[in-house]
């Protein structure tokens, strides 16, 4: 029988099926598996995002706009009207200071509000000073080199008396600031009212005490010429009076640069910038420079004198000094009351004329010897008559009293003198002056520190003696060698 054709089925054809199902298989078994592991432990591992939570509501802060250059500006000029107005507080130019906070309204706030109602309390808080003790000290000029200045020659005994040293004064200024003191000029305690004089009425903080520096002799004369003093006054380029040391400016060589750097520290120190009163002579000249004898020097040395004479007393009145007449000639007959009406006219008509154009008028006569001429005699009525109307005497007690006319008022001298002879008329209004003395003064002994007494040492106890030493036996000695 026939059949045809038949093609008998391959194994091939059977194993490539059976591959594709084992590679289908084991697809979805990937698939499924991945999917188990993914849920199972990738799943728990991730973090759940949070719902959203709408924010909590802030409130805005209010943001400071940056100052422009126009309120910088007035920063900085409120600044320094601030430090100006305490500067002149401390100074008791209160209504100066007053009058500059009340005129710059574009830099009125809450600062310069407080800083006016202090000064206008510290104006109020001022009292009059009903004490009649007055206090006047006066000095001569320093000695700056003991070593020079006591030395044991002609001036040496004069210098010890009537002088005071750059230490001494140095140490006073400090016990004077914490006594209670305060500079006022001499000027300021007179008045004239309807022609005639008068006390003036002093106002200070409560406690307080008005205090008159004065100097005299501020001519630097020849005899003091290498002595230890300085050697004149000058001025430096800031307007500072300073004297001249060895042809160097110092700070520290006379009362003048000492005083004015302590009130610059201590601003309080000093009633409106008052500072003293130089007494000063002709027959030599002013403050260093012989302006009376120009004959002696030729023409651009006497121009220099002249214009260095009229440059200090400028800058001294500038910065709180006074000038006052202490005669021309100084000459014993002032202090030996013999001094005629003639002599007395030619003196102050010199210093008018050779002195005044050059340091300017001034009101004041510091006595020569610090000798008194009162109402009733015809010297007085002349010095009255040419405007001497504040008059200073010499007197430990420094009273002050009007007379004919005239504001008189004594002073005391804080020189060797008084220091070591009298040192009860010091100590009753200012200090001790051992405290002050130089060391370097003749005769000056001030007592030795109080020794504390010496504690007993502890008893110390006796060395134990050592153990004796048993005596070392002597080795046997050695027989001699002998070379083979």
């Amino acid at each position: 029988m026939y059949r045809g054709k038949h093609v008998a089925p391959s194994n091939g054809g059977k194993i490539g099926k059976v591959i594709a199902w084992t590679l289908v298989s084991l697809l979805l078994l990937a698939l499924v598996g991945g999917g188990i592991y993914y849920f199972v432990f990738m799943k728990q591992t991730e973090t759940p995002s949070p719902l959203p939570v709408d924010p909590a509501p802030v409130d805005p802060q209010p943001v400071d706009p940056q100052p422009g250059p126009a309120e910088l500006e007035r920063k900085e000029k409120r600044e320094a009207l601030l430090k100006e107005c305490e500067a002149l507080s401390l100074g008791y130019f209160y209504d100066e200071a007053i009058e500059k906070l009340e005129s710059c309204a574009d830099l009125q706030n809450e600062e310069t509000d407080a800083l006016l109602e202090e000064i206008r309390g510290k104006k109020d808080a001022l009292v009059p000073y009903e004490s009649t003790q007055y206090y006047h000290i006066f000095f001569h000029s320093l000695i700056m080199d003991t070593a020079k200045a006591f030395d044991g020659d002609y001036d040496s005994k004069g210098y010890d008396l009537y002088m005071t040293t750059v230490d001494e004064f140095s140490a006073m200024l400090p016990l004077l600031y914490e006594g209670g003191f305060v500079l006022y000029d001499l000027k300021d305690m007179m008045e004239v009212v309807d022609g005639q004089v008068q006390k003036k009425t002093i106002y200070l903080p409560e406690g307080k005490k008005p205090l008159v520096i004065s100097v005299d002799d501020v001519n630097y004369y020849d005899y003091m010429q290498g002595d230890g003093f300085a050697e004149r006054l000058d001025v430096d380029e800031n307007g500072n009076v300073v004297t001249i040391v060895d042809g160097n400016p110092t700070y520290d060589g006379d009362v003048v640069p000492l005083l004015d750097a302590f009130v610059k520290e201590h601003p309080d120190f000093s009633y409106r910038g008052a500072k003293g009163t130089l007494a000063i002579t002709g027959y030599e000249g002013a403050f260093g420079y012989r302006i009376t004898d120009l004959h002696l020097y030729d023409e651009e040395t006497q121009k220099w004198m002249l214009d260095k004479t009229m440059e200090v007393s400028d800058a001294l009145r500038a910065t709180g000094w006074n000038i006052a007449c202490h005669s021309y000639t100084h000459n014993q007959y002032w202090t030996e009351r013999t001094i005629t009406m003639n002599q007395i006219q030619y003196d102050i008509g010199r210093w008018k004329r050779d002195v005044v154009p050059y340091v300017g008028e001034t009101n004041i006569f510091i006595a020569p010897f610090g000798v008194y001429y009162g109402p009733g005699d015809a010297r007085f009525d002349f010095l009255l008559s040419e405007g001497f109307n504040i008059y200073c005497t010499v007197e430990a007690s420094m009273n002050t009293r009007v007379l004919g006319n005239c504001f008189f008022q004594g002073r005391m001298n804080l020189d060797g003198w008084t220091m070591k002879d009298y040192p009860e008329r010091i100590e009753k209004h200012f200090f001790d002056p051992m405290d002050v003395l130089d060391e370097n003064r003749p005769g000056v002994v001030k007592p030795a520190e109080p020794i504390e007494p010496d504690v007993p040492a502890e008893p110390i106890e006796p060395a134990v003696p050592d153990e004796p030493i048993e005596p070392i036996e002597p080795a046997e000695p050695t027989e001699p060698t002998t070379e083979p």
